[in-house]
């Protein structure tokens, strides 16, 4: 059976039936191999690309918008006349209705009559392309997103080999796009990265998927390195199989720099940069245990044989709460910054120099060192503090104390040989300061005691544990009250109350006296504002003042604040200093002397008599008031000098137009005495021992 004539009248037979040629639900065609005219389309190719039959006949595949993706129809034809038999090519075809539209074509040559046909069967792959195109615009996609991330992703084939990867990973190894691919990941890492077993790694990703993160160093192009996280991915081809693998790395200098921060914020002092007292105990027993190790004979509480030892010398510099308090706390951190690079300069390289407070320095020899020559540290550490230390504003003379504790003589734990090393310490300081001693079991209970009383005592205050005891004072004319004195009491959680006279000098001598006695000025003048607002009236309340609040600058104004803020007229304030106080830093006393008199606040010389009077300067003291002190009225009846210098005082107190107040009266005829002398004023147990201020109250609110 042939086909029906064509358009030019030409009757072409061939193999396939007319109903198969155009019963097929595929589009066919013959077109001439000469022109390629069409010569013959089934209904199927006229539905396709939306043309009649009668239209199509005698044009040409470029008529109707038809062309071949990827060659040329002369190439086509070139393939099909030397090969012969089907050849399929990808053809684009715009159909009537503009849309373009993807055909996969088949093509034969058909010889007839000494013509030349080609017959073309034609396949609709436009979902095929249209996938296609959605996973190539899904991938490309997806590396923009890749390109767009902070990590670092490579994909690595199953020949081991960087197939691709984002703009991180490349800028992160400094290569261009072009040098990595085809890199292995040997070739971008550090050398002691290739005793890695990376069966591991692809046993952990077959069986899981995925890879442990790992923290390593990454290989740039230039030879750095910078730290980074790495964990893999299994990647699957489309029948489900083992197709490589995905790299992420993350860049981790930073956080490892925030991380290093961190850790020597941790362990050192942000003053001095030296080691603090965490770094110190875990060198320590790191040192312990190394000692116990090497000498496992040597018991605790013996001498080893010289050398096979540990050092630990605990050094406090000598009043520095003095220089905070005088020179302000910039200076001090100065002084403490000269006093570490001073000491470091003594210490081997294996020592360990820590500052674990304040003014507190521990110095760990590690073992093996001598008695001999832990003795020569210390001396040289003295004798760096015997030279002044140069400001830009004066020379500062600053002295230390040294207390050592070795092990395993004197401890065998961190615990013990700071605490022993301590107690020597405080054994220098008692003994003069500006010395070393070594710990030794003859120490015993004193020294044990007062470090007990200073740390108890450091944090009194703040747990309001002091309170405020008023001695009367009696005029000896009237026997009415005169005034009263605040004297501080101390009460101890565990001891009871505690005398001024065991406290008083340990504050003086760690440097709090000076917000101690702030706390007990603002106490008197509350309580003077309470009885006031009770109706009892007390003529004057007696403070004492040390010579470290002296010593601030701020004193007048801390007096004036007190005064104002609780009403009180200021010659109801009487201040008390201590003469010896009177005789340091002339300039600086009469300074604030002359301040507070100008106030009206009155002032007093305690325990006048004691120290090295000068007459010609106590006349210039802006003064009202002397106050004989305790040892010389005790006599009075007894001892006749003491009874001669009271008489004296009395009058010098006179003839310079000051009252005179007699402290710790008890008997009769000290009364007798010292209103036959003109004394004016007493106090003593003879008329109260302090009270508590409810009781001051009671007893002479009647008055």
């Amino acid at each position: 059976m042939s086909l029906p004539p064509t358009a030019s009248g030409i009757t072409i037979p061939t193999s396939y039936s007319s109903a198969i040629f155009h019963g097929s639900t595929i589009p066919f065609s013959i077109t001439s191999l000469d022109d390629g005219h069409f010569v013959e389309v089934n209904a199927a190719f006229e539905a396709a690309f939306g043309q009649k039959r009668e239209d199509l006949l005698g044009k040409t595949t470029v008529d109707i918008g038809l062309w071949i993706s990827g060659e040329s129809r002369d190439t086509l034809l070139e393939r099909i006349n030397l090969g012969g038999g089907m050849h399929p090519v990808t053809l684009a075809a715009v159909r009537r209705n503009g849309i373009l539209h993807h055909y996969r074509s088949f093509s034969t040559r058909l010889d007839y009559e000494g013509k030349f046909y080609l017959f073309t069967a034609f396949i609709d792959i436009q979902d095929q392309i249209d996938a296609e195109k959605e996973a190539r615009d899904s991938r490309n996609h997806l590396l923009q997103l890749y390109d767009t991330m902070v990590d670092g992703y490579a994909r690595v084939g199953k020949d081991f080999r960087i197939q691709e990867c984002n703009r991180a990973f490349r800028e992160m190894l400094g290569y261009t796009e072009e040098e990595i691919l085809n890199l292995t990941p040997r070739d971008i890492t550090p050398a002691d990265w290739h005793n890695l077993d990376i069966r591991i790694e692809q046993e952990q990703l077959l069986r899981r998927g995925y890879s442990d993160i790992y923290e390593k160093e990454q290989l740039r192009k230039d030879g750095t390195t910078f730290p980074i996280e790495l964990q893999l991915y299994r990647c699957l081809d489309s029948t489900g199989n083992y197709d490589g693998f995905w790299g992420v790395i993350r860049d981790i200098s930073e956080r490892k720099r925030q991380q290093a921060n961190i850790d020597y914020i941790s362990y050192h002092d942000s003053l001095t940069n030296l080691p603090n007292r965490a770094l110190l105990l875990e060198k320590l027993e790191h040192t312990l245990k190394r000692a116990r190790h090497l000498f496992p004979a040597t018991a605790l509480g013996t001498q080893p044989e010289d050398g096979y030892q540990v050092a630990l010398l605990f050094i406090d510099l000598d009043h520095f709460k003095n220089i905070n308090d005088t020179m302000g706390h910039a200076v001090g951190d100065t002084l403490l910054q000269i006093a570490a690079g001073k000491i470091a300069r003594v210490l081997r390289e294996s020592d360990l120099l820590a500052r674990i407070g304040g003014d507190e320095f521990v110095i760990l020899l590690e073992a093996p060192v001598s008695t001999s020559a832990t003795t020569s540290v210390a001396n040289r550490i003295l004798s760096l503090f015997s030279l002044p230390i140069p400001l830009p504003e004066k020379e500062v003379y600053m002295s230390t104390s040294i207390g050592i504790s070795l092990f395993p003589k004197d401890g065998d734990d961190t615990e013990s040989l700071i605490k022993h090393a301590e107690l020597a310490m405080f054994q220098a300081k008692s003994e003069g300061r500006a010395v070393f001693r070594f710990y030794g079991a003859e120490l015993g209970a004193g020294i044990m005691e007062r470090m007990t009383l200073e740390h108890d005592l450091r944090g009194a205050l703040q747990r309001r544990e002091f309170v405020l005891y008023y001695q009367p004072q009696i005029a000896l004319a009237t026997g009415q009250l005169a005034g009263v004195e605040a004297l501080l009491r101390w009460v101890h959680p565990a001891r009871g109350i505690i005398a001024p006279s065991q406290f008083i000098p340990i504050a003086e001598d760690i440097g709090i006296i000076s917000e101690i006695g702030a706390w007990v000025l603002q106490e008197a003048c509350r309580q003077m504002d309470e009885w006031l607002v009770a109706g009892f009236k007390v003529p004057s309340m007696a403070v004492n003042i040390s010579a470290q609040q002296f010593e601030r600058s701020n004193l007048i104004a801390i007096v004036q604040e007190q005064l104002n803020k609780y009403h009180l007229p200021p010659d109801t304030l009487e201040l008390e200093v201590t003469e010896s106080i009177l005789m340091h830093k002339t300039e600086l006393i009469l300074a604030a002397l002359e301040g507070i008199k100008k106030m009206g606040v009155r002032l007093a010389i305690d325990d006048f008599g004691t120290g090295y009077s000068s007459l010609g300067y106590l006349k210039s003291l802006p003064v009202q008031r002397l106050k004989i002190d305790t040892s010389f009225v005790r006599e009075i009846g007894i001892d006749s000098n003491d009874e001669a210098i009271t008489r004296a005082v009395i009058a010098l107190s006179a003839s310079l137009g000051l009252e005179t107040v007699a402290e710790g009266v008890e008997r009769g005829e000290q009364e007798q005495f010292l209103r036959d002398e003109n004394c004016q004023f007493v106090q003593g147990f003879r008329y109260s021992r302090p009270l508590p201020a409810a009781e001051i109250q009671a007893n002479y609110a009647r008055h």
